[in-house]
């Protein structure tokens, strides 16, 4: 395979390095405007190159013609890349959808997935876009559809993370501009098979995960697999909460209007309240080499409840990634969460020469097959636990 990465951030860079030492991958072109000149070394290429400028990335498809192309890149160029891979007949992968409001009366969902604007002409020629590949969403999709088809008749899923960063002040795992739009992003939940726009932070639960955590306050959050499973497994409810240690802070700065995009009016001076903590705030304030970041951690649950056989049943899938201090060891200059996305991404990009169905495909709608190659890879994976319990 030959694999284009758009983006060389927190998650593109590890993406290329554990795609590199894959043999069944030829060269990985790695293609990031931070590249000045273009540089070949053992299987790498890095180029320049600018998203907003779709000829350029027209003509960078052109002259490489990969296997596969990978935005690594913020989810805003989706359709700037769709389009390109459409026109190429290039297969693709991301890791995040963009999800704008839906402006259609008649739309089941008011957010809208970009995505799957691209099915027809991607079907047409012939080709797979992977989408919302990563961690979460992606991996937790897979794990609800397992959970899924052990049911006859199923009710309810719960999808709860833990973003455990082991310090108190503010830290950006990756990029700020990503982690200041979710935590300004209003969160969706599907309930009696209807979608309804939440606030952030609301829906405050104590759910009991698997020791060594235990008991963690939970609340909404806006992730993407909400947006996609109730179109492909039928349910009554899903939704996403999380635990995150900073959580306060992100609900301080929501509370106080600081993540807000909207226009105001400084001493004559137009500013969103956003551009400016964007602005003010620190690039890079994770330090995943200082000791007191060893024990960060990212962990994630999937709990359906519904009928097996006329019978109620519970059953939790819960994964367990490994913690700072253990991804330090491996020398990709990952941390706790660009590492479990980078890793799920990879799995997922190496299972799409595999994917027979063509057009635009979400995790839970790919072929059993397929899911069970991706899953057995993942639990495979060093460091990686995979624990399946029946609750009463």
């Amino acid at each position: 395979m030959k694999i284009l990465i758009l983006g060389h951030g927190a998650v593109g860079s590890v993406l290329a390095k554990l795609l590199h030492e894959e043999k069944e991958v030829k060269s990985v072109i790695c293609a990031d405007i931070s590249f000045k000149e273009e540089k070949k070394f053992k299987k790498f290429h890095h180029v320049n190159i600018s998203l907003e400028n779709k000829a350029q990335l027209l003509n960078l498809l052109k002259k490489h013609k990969p296997d596969l192309v990978v935005n690594a890149s913020s989810p805003t160029f989706n359709v700037e890349v769709l389009d390109a891979c459409a026109k190429s007949e290039c297969n693709y992968l991301d890791m995040a959808a963009w999800w704008e409001r839906d402006n259609d009366k008649n739309a089941v969902s008011p957010y809208k997935i970009e995505q799957f604007d691209f099915d027809k002409a991607f079907k047409g020629r012939n080709i797979v876009g992977l989408i919302e590949a990563g961690i979460s969403p992606g991996m937790t999709n897979l794990f609800v559809r397992e959970c899924a088809d052990q049911f006859d008749e199923l009710e309810e899923v719960k999808i709860r993370l833990i973003e455990e960063s082991a310090v108190k002040e503010l830290s950006f795992a990756w990029s700020k501009k990503a982690l200041l739009d979710e935590i300004n992003s209003k969160p969706l939940v599907y309930e009696n098979k209807k979608f309804k726009i939440m606030e952030p932070f609301t829906g405050i639960e104590s759910y009991n995960f698997p020791k060594p955590f235990g008991k963690k306050k939970v609340g909404l959050l806006c992730q993407e697999e909400v947006g996609t499973i109730p179109f492909y497994i039928k349910l009554k409810k899903v939704d996403v909460k999380a635990y995150d240690n900073q959580a306060g802070i992100y609900q301080f700065l929501y509370n106080l209007g600081l993540t807000s995009e909207k226009e105001i009016d400084f001493n004559g001076i137009k500013i969103t309240p956003f551009d400016f903590v964007v602005k003010v705030l620190p690039e890079v304030s994770f330090n995943f080499k200082d000791a007191r970041f060893d024990n960060a951690q990212f962990a994630f649950a999937v709990e359906a409840s519904g009928k097996i056989k006329g019978k109620k049943k519970r059953i939790r899938y819960f994964v367990s990634c490994p913690k700072q201090k253990e991804i330090n060891k491996l020398g990709l200059n990952a941390n706790f969460i660009s590492y479990p996305t980078a890793l799920s991404a990879k799995i997922f990009a190496m299972a799409v020469p595999k994917i027979k169905a063509k057009g635009i495909i979400p995790p839970e709608a790919l072929d059993k097959e397929i899911r069970k190659l991706i899953l057995s890879e993942f639990d495979r994976t060093k460091q990686v636990i995979v624990k399946k319990e029946i609750l009463r």
